[in-house]
């Protein structure tokens, strides 16, 4: 077997939302989950938002190109088909209970134990332990 080409994942992921939950998903970001926010314009419709974490960022832009989700999920069969964020916590509870009080959605996955979340725009993600080592 040769040497992989690609060796580890990039600290950007960038995502595509539409405008009408751009204030929605700010907030979600900024203050559900405490992140650190900042909007640069790039002569866009709509500037572009920053999510800055400790090792790394994603940045979003809103558009009404975004991917449109039938409806935010409360089922597996509903969530938005495309990449699923994983985000790294020191207190998985605390986060997700921030994320339940927020109403954020919640889900599972029937080949997964954790929960699944839907951001407005339904981008689905998890919050997991820091140290947590699977699949």
């Amino acid at each position: 077997m040769t040497e992989p080409l690609v060796t580890r994942l990039g600290a950007r992921l960038h995502l595509f939302v539409h405008p009408a939950d751009r204030e929605a998903f700010t907030a979600l970001f900024r203050d559900v989950l405490g992140l650190r926010v900042v909007e640069r314009d790039f002569g866009l419709a709509h500037p572009i938002l920053l999510v800055r974490l400790d090792d790394g960022s994603f940045s979003v832009e809103f558009t009404d190109l975004a991917p449109t989700p039938p409806a935010l999920p409360t089922d597996d069969a509903l969530a938005l088909r495309g990449p699923w964020i994983e985000f790294s916590t020191p207190d998985v509870d605390r986060a997700q209970r921030a994320l339940r009080e927020a109403g954020v959605p919640e889900f599972r996955h029937p080949g997964s134990g954790h929960a699944y979340f839907a951001a407005p725009g339904g981008q689905v993600f998890r919050v997991l332990a820091m140290d947590y080592e699977g699949p």
